[in-house]
């Protein structure tokens, strides 16, 4: 396996494969969505002796609902886990396989518009990406590319508004975690 890291501080972490960008309309009736979606990670492990570790790291949810013009929160649940991005990307792009995974030309994009150095253990130039550019404030979240970072801290967390139209689904995964994908259902 390949591996670059993403750090933070004193952290390195492994960057197996980064973020893969993304925004698909979807026709949507009324709902009840709240103006506020939490995102946390969850994070299980398995072990087989003599056979593998299995990790369960994931998104506590596989789908969650906005209103448009409300926010989604990505809070820090298990800081031993390392850092996270939660990164909108296409669905085209999300990696399918570990080899996907492992060798993501999206993810490595994006991990260097991040201004993530992978021989070093500095945090990366920008903490934020708004269609895949560099800046250091909370983008508005609508379309591929918008991307945040979030420090091993208990309890941090970054905000973003939701600024896609009704009836969007944006799809997101972590750039540090690749396997760890969810989706937003704008209503």
């Amino acid at each position: 396996m390949r591996h670059r890291k993403f750090s933070v501080g004193a952290v390195g972490v492994s960057l197996s494969a980064a973020v893969a960008i993304g925004a698909v309309g979807v026709a949507g009736a009324k709902s009840d969505a709240p103006s506020k979606a939490v995102v946390k990670e969850s994070f299980s492990l398995k072990l087989v002796p003599n056979r593998y570790i299995q990790d369960g790291m994931r998104f506590d949810k596989d789908v969650y609902n906005v209103k448009a013009g409300g926010t989604v929160q990505f809070v820090m649940n298990q800081p031993q886990d390392g850092p996270h991005t939660f990164t909108v990307v296409a669905p085209k792009d999300l990696p399918k396989t570990p080899q996907q995974a492992f060798n993501c030309k999206i993810c490595n994009k994006l991990a260097k518009a991040h201004g993530a150095d992978p021989n070093s253990e500095a945090p990366p130039k920008f903490l934020f990406l708004e269609n895949g550019i560099g800046q250091n404030t909370p983008p508005k979240l609508d379309r591929p590319g918008d991307s945040g970072f979030l420090a091993p801290k208990k309890g941090a967390s970054i905000s973003f508004k939701v600024t896609a139209k009704k009836g969007t689904t944006l799809t997101f995964m972590c750039l540090i975690h690749p396997w760890m994908q969810a989706k937003i259902k704008v209503s």
